[in-house]
């Protein structure tokens, strides 16, 4: 999919979705954190990537990838330092955290049709 980054649609629409993001995430002191907590972080950013986009863009892992790559690098242009390193590291452990936010698929049985008791 073919989309045009600095059409001011795609960009406001990056700005809203960081702002979505950073009213639910505290990105402060995510330098000092550990790594199982960043971690944690960059899970719940990760899913609320997959919320926001879910109804926008119909993405594979690869242009979901290319999209976090995208708005890390608008980050990185309005300075905002914190968020742009959690999207980078989502960046490094993308299969990991991708699978991690992955949608649980519910086994279903079939159920076997119930024999009359015999007497």
């Amino acid at each position: 999919m073919a989309i045009n980054v600095n059409q001011p649609s795609f960009i406001s629409f990056l700005e809203n979705l960081t702002n979505n993001i950073l009213s639910h995430v505290t990105v402060d002191n995510y330098f000092a954190l550990n790594q199982e907590s960043k971690l944690s972080v960059q899970y719940v950013v990760m899913k609320l990537i997959k919320t926001s986009i879910k109804l926008k863009l119909a993405a594979t892992e690869e242009e979901l990838k290319g999209f976090v790559v995208v708005l890390r690098k608008k980050n990185e242009e309005s300075e905002h330092y914190e968020f742009a390193e959690i999207l980078n590291d989502i960046i490094k452990n993308f299969d990991v955290v991708n699978d991690v936010t992955k949608p649980v698929k519910k086994e279903t049985t079939v159920k076997s049709e119930k024999q009359p008791k015999k007497s």
